[in-house]
């Protein structure tokens, strides 16, 4: 027997649908989402549903929980370093605007503090060449910003990468993902290349802010579905 399942959970309800594709039966189940223990919410639909695990050949899993978070504005504490120089740019933003004549319009906040926006003493050209190399004072220097922002954090904390044409040559990116991953394996950590390889520095690294800013939770939630589906 195959069955084939799909599960979504979102704020308020988790509903199954599995359909067995040797009968086409079609087995459907909604429960009440469990927000502080998303995953809970995935295996009372399965549990509920009577559908035996050893019997689904495929499942697939829609979640928003990272809107609800982008939303909500409950994720983590964003640390963003980008080349030095442009440390106010999430705040800045750009020029375009939905109404240009309204005066009570607002801009959007950034998920980031001022505070938090760590200038980067490096620089790469357009042309993917290393103006301004980066060396070892400078990730030493960026080592004691994060110590110091992880202590005093009360929740959890990533970090946001973004450096000026990262796109183009990530070389100074990866450096630097590598060093916090030795120095901070518990800190998840967002490299712009990765997440929007594209032009235009507020683009990119308001996208990294995004991944950053619901990593911790999402992966909490990535790896409790793993060690439940194990169990």
């Amino acid at each position: 027997m195959a069955i084939r399942v799909g599960i979504d959970t979102g704020g308020t309800f988790t509903d199954l649908v599995g359909v067995d594709l040797d009968t086409n039966q079609i087995t459907a189940m909604k429960r009440p989402s469990t927000p502080r223990n998303p995953e809970q919410a995935v295996f009372d639909s399965l549990a509920g549903s009577g559908i035996d695990i050893d019997d689904i050949g495929f499942l697939i899993l829609g979640s928003t929980i990272g809107i609800n978070i982008l939303h909500q504005r409950t994720g983590a504490r964003v640390i963003y370093l980008t080349t030095k120089g442009f440390e106010d740019v999430p705040f800045i933003q750009r020029i375009n605007r939905r109404h240009h004549y309204d005066l009570d319009w607002v801009k959007p906040a950034p998920l980031v503090a001022r505070r938090d926006c760590i200038g980067i003493n490096e620089r790469i050209t357009k042309d993917e060449k290393v103006l301004v190399p980066l060396k070892d004072k400078e990730l030493s220097r960026i080592r004691e910003i994060v110590s110091e922002r992880i202590v005093e954090s009360r929740g959890p904390t990533a970090i946001a990468v973004n450096l000026l044409f990262a796109y183009a040559n990530p070389d100074h990116e990866l450096m630097i993902g590598e060093f916090l991953g030795r120095e901070f394996p518990e800190v998840p950590v967002s490299l712009s290349h990765r997440v929007a390889p594209v032009w235009r520095e507020y683009e990119r690294g308001t996208t990294t802010l995004a991944d950053a800013y619901i990593k911790p939770q999402v992966t909490s939630f990535a790896q409790n579905l793993d060690t439940g589906f194990q169990e």
